[in-house]
């Protein structure tokens, strides 16, 4: 599959151009097809859901598929002003930066998972802890609270959570945020690593930990695991969606 296509934006375009042309190829070779517009557009909703299903791409993309083309329909038919698309689209774009090339939504952790890192976190002081694709700064913020004596990195792409949690985070001294790729980001000087990502690029940020983490400190990955390496320790939470830590010592 070529680059472009691994993209799921770029693959979420391809797969509703490919739905239309067999739409239209269909209709044309039937003589025509006698159905109301919105019937029209489901179908081409759903034929680019399953065209999309080779790409990989997560569950939610399925019925972002399916609703589109009536949804662009309905707003036409509205006439909504076209400003409005345009204001729509930026601001998506800032918050599901990540989403779009590195198949990373925005997901953002709980209390629950917040009071267990505090847990995990080293006993001496000094340490540092870092977060990649920090959101808007919730699990710092709790962390650099309860442990004033540890330094909390964050590292997040997208503009808009970061304007968040950089505002969120003004009056803590003890963290610090970057807007960068976290590939980009050296993890040899840190104690803790956290992650809340996706499957998509669990192997890949393994591999740089191992080769780039201390020896002794501990990658902690929320949700995800590494394809075909156990975790050392697994913890499930006690919270709405039973969520599990997925810990490894370096």
């Amino acid at each position: 599959m070529s680059l472009f296509l691994k993209r799921p934006l770029t693959a979420a375009i391809a797969s509703q151009l490919l739905a239309l042309l067999i739409l239209l190829s269909g209709a044309r070779l039937l003589g025509g097809v006698d159905l109301p517009a919105w019937q029209l557009l489901l179908i081409q909703g759903g034929l680019a859901a399953l065209i999309s299903r080779p790409f990989a791409m997560a569950n939610w993309w399925l019925l972002l598929h399916l609703l589109l083309p009536v949804t662009v329909w309905l707003a036409m038919s509205w006439q909504i002003p076209a400003w409005i698309y345009l204001a729509a689209f930026f601001l998506t774009l800032l918050v599901f930066w990540n989403s779009a090339g590195e198949r990373v939504p925005l997901y953002l952790s709980n209390i629950t998972t917040w009071k267990a890192l505090a847990m995990l976190l080293p006993e001496q002081s000094d340490f540092r802890f870092i977060d990649l694709g920090s959101g808007v700064a919730g699990t710092l913020h709790y962390l650099a609270e309860q442990r004033p004596d540890g330094e909390f990195v964050g590292v997040e792409s997208a503009p808009l959570p970061m304007a968040l949690a950089r505002w969120r985070c003004r009056k803590l001294s003890n963290i610090h945020l970057f807007r960068q790729d976290l590939w980009k980001q050296d993890l040899a000087q840190f104690d803790v690593v956290y992650c809340f990502l996706s499957p998509e690029p669990m192997s890949k940020l393994y591999v740089k930990a191992r080769k780039e983490m201390k020896p002794g400190s501990l990658l902690i990955s929320n949700s995800f695991v590494v394809q075909g390496c156990e975790p050392d320790e697994t913890l499930e939470l006690n919270d709405r969606r039973h969520t599990r830590l997925y810990l490894w010592r370096m």
